[in-house]
């Protein structure tokens, strides 16, 4: 994670609203969370907030800075 953080700030891209995101849904239609998608250079990134957590996430234009600082954020490989 330490890494993406570093590579945002030296790319610039912090202040950039992530809007690349999908709901992950079972075949139940229960919600566990959702995955946005994080497009630097060389690479793009999968960050997960879990349910219920993303739904404040959802609700408002979230920026890459805030949306890597939020304390259920999980980097998927």
């Amino acid at each position: 994670m330490q890494q993406l953080i570093q590579l945002i700030e030296k790319e610039k891209l912090g202040n950039r609203p992530a809007t690349q995101h999908t709901l992950i849904i079972d075949d139940k239609q229960v919600i566990h969370g959702a995955l946005f998608l994080v497009k630097t250079a060389r690479k793009t990134f999968k960050l997960m907030i879990p349910a219920p957590f993303h739904e404040a996430v959802l609700k408002e234009q979230v920026t890459i800075n805030t949306l890597i600082k939020h304390p259920q954020v999980m980097l998927l490989a």
